[in-house]
C-alpha cells in the first residue's frame, strides 16, 4: 500500500519573476536604437510565451540576449519557456546566468529549485530553497517544495519542520497537510498523520487521497474498520481510485473477514487487471478458505504480471507442496524464489520440506543448514535437519543390506 506524495507543488510552482525593464529608466524616449531593437524581441517572447508558443519565446529571447547578454530578466523568461518546454538543463543554466548576473532577485533559485527537481538533483534543490528562502522568508511555496523535496530525500524530521513554517504562514495550505501527513506516517507517527489528514479533511471534504493516506495509517495502527471507512469513502467520491479496492481488501483481511476481502481483491482486478498484488493477496484469503487450486491460479497470474517477486514464487511453490501437488514443480518454484532472494531462511525451509517429501535428503540437509545459519533460534530447522540425516543414513544403511546380500 504505498503513499503518493504529491508533487504538484514542484510542477506548479514556478512563478515569473518581477524585473524592472532595464537598469536604466524605461522611458522610450531615452532608448537608444539598440534598446527599441531589444525591447522589440522581448515584446515578441512576452506575446509568444503567453500563448504558449514557448519555441518562438526562447528564439526571440535568445535576440535579446545577443543584444544585451546582461539583461538578467531575458535568461530568467528564457528559462521558463525553456522549463515549460521540459528542457530541464537548459532552464538551469539559464536561471543560474540570471542569478549570477542578479543574484538578491526574488524567485530566481525558487525556479532554478523547480527545474533541479526534474533532474532529480534534490540535494542542490534544497540548497536553491534555502538560497530562495535567505531573500524572502515568507515564501510559502519554498518552505513546501523544500519540505516535499526533504520526503523525497527520506529526511523526514526536516520536512516536518518545513511544512510547520508552511502552515505557520498559510493555515489553510492542503498540501502542506497532505505531505506533513506523509512524512509523519514515515516516521510512525500515525497518530499525527491522522490528525493531518482529518485537518485536510475538514478544509476539503472531497479531497480523496487524504481519505486513502488516512485509512494507510489507521491500517498500520491495526485500525482496520476504520481504515476500511476511509477507503469506502474513497469509493464513494471515485470507485475507480487506484488501488481502493485493493487496500480495503488488505483492511479485511486483518479482520479475517477472507470472503469480502476476496471480494475487493476480485473488484480492484476488474479497475486494474494489471495490479499483481491483488492477484497475491486474493490467493493468500483463497488459501486461509482452502480454495487451493484458485490460489494457485492467482499466484500464477501475480507470476505473469511480475516474475521477479520472489514471494509469488515461494507462496506457489509452498501451496502446491501443502496439496501434494506437483512436488517437482513446487521445488522450482522456491529454486527461483532462492535465486531472487537468498537471504530469507523460510524460504530455505520450504524448500528443505519438498526435498524430504522427495526423498532428497542430502539437499534437503544443506539447505536446512543455511536455515539455522541465517535463522540460529529455528528450531523446526533443527528437528527436520535431524529427520532428515536419520532418513538419509536409514537409505544408506539399507543400501549396504541389499548389496551384502
Amino acid at each position: 500500500m504505498k503513499n503518493k506524495i504529491s508533487i504538484a507543488v514542484i510542477v506548479l510552482g514556478l512563478v515569473a519573476s518581477s524585473f524592472s525593464c532595464f537598469a536604466q529608466p524605461c522611458y522610450a524616449a531615452r532608448l537608444s536604437r539598440k534598446d527599441k531593437k531589444e525591447q522589440s524581441f522581448l515584446d515578441v517572447a512576452k506575446a509568444s510565451f503567453d500563448e504558449k508558443q514557448y519555441d518562438t519565446a526562447i528564439e526571440y529571447y535568445t535576440k535579446a540576449i545577443k543584444l544585451n547578454p546582461d539583461n538578467a530578466e531575458s535568461y530568467a523568461k528564457r528559462g521558463n519557456a525553456e522549463y515549460l518546454l521540459g528542457k530541464y538543463k537548459e532552464a538551469v543554466t539559464d536561471y543560474s546566468k540570471a542569478i549570477e548576473l542578479d543574484p538578491k532577485r526574488e524567485n530566481l533559485y525558487y525556479n532554478r529549485g523547480i527545474a533541479k527537481s526534474n533532474l532529480n538533483d534534490y540535494e542542490d534543490v534544497v540548497e536553491d530553497y534555502t538560497k530562495e528562502l535567505e531573500i524572502n522568508p515568507d515564501n510559502v511555496n519554498a518552505y513546501l517544495n523544500r519540505g516535499t523535496t526533504n520526503v523525497l530525500l527520506k529526511k523526514y524530521a526536516k520536512a516536518i519542520e518545513d511544512f510547520d513554517k508552511a502552515i505557520s504562514l498559510d493555515p489553510k495550505n492542503e498540501l502542506a497537510y497532505f505531505n506533513r501527513g506523509i512524512a509523519k506516517r514515515n516516521l510512525g507517527n500515525y497518530d499525527g498523520a491522522i490528525q493531518d489528514y482529518t485537518k485536510l479533511i475538514s478544509l476539503n471534504p472531497n479531497y480523496i487521497d487524504a481519505y486513502n493516506n488516512r485509512g494507510v495509517a489507521k491500517f498500520y495502527m491495526k485500525k482496520y474498520s476504520e481504515a476500511i471507512e476511509d477507503y469506502s469513502k474513497v469509493i464513494a467520491l471515485d470507485k475507480n481510485f487506484s488501488r481502493a479496492y485493493y487496500n480495503r481488501g488488505i483492511a479485511k483481511l486483518g479482520l479475517k473477514k477472507y470472503e469480502d476481502a476476496i471480494l475487493d481483491f476480485t473488484k480492484e482486478l476488474e479497475v486494474n487487471p494489471k495490479n499483481d498484488l491483488a492477484y497475491y493477496e486474493r490467493a493468500i484469503a483463497e488459501v486461509t478458505l482452502e480454495h487451493y487450486n484458485s490460489a494457485i491460479e492467482d499466484y500464477t497470474k501475480a507470476i505473469e504480471l511480475n516474475d521477479k517477486n520472489p514471494d509469488y514464487y515461494y507462496a506457489r511453490g509452498s501451496v502446491i507442496s501443502k496439496t501434494d501437488g506437483d512436488l517437482k514443480l513446487a521445488e522450482k518454484d522456491l529454486n527461483k524464489a532462492i535465486e531472487l532472494d537468498s537471504k530469507d531462511a523460510e524460504k530455505y525451509l520450504t524448500r528443505a520440506i519438498i526435498y524430504c517429501k522427495l526423498e532428497m535428503y542430502l539437499p534437503a540437509i544443506d539447505d536446512l543448514n543455511i536455515v539455522i545459519k541465517l535463522d540460529p533460534d529455528n528450531t523446526q530447522a533443527y528437528d527436520l535437519r535431524s529427520y532428515a540425516i536419520s532418513s538419509l543414513n536409514s537409505v544408506i544403511k539399507k543400501a549396504k543390506d541389499n548389496k551384502v546380500r
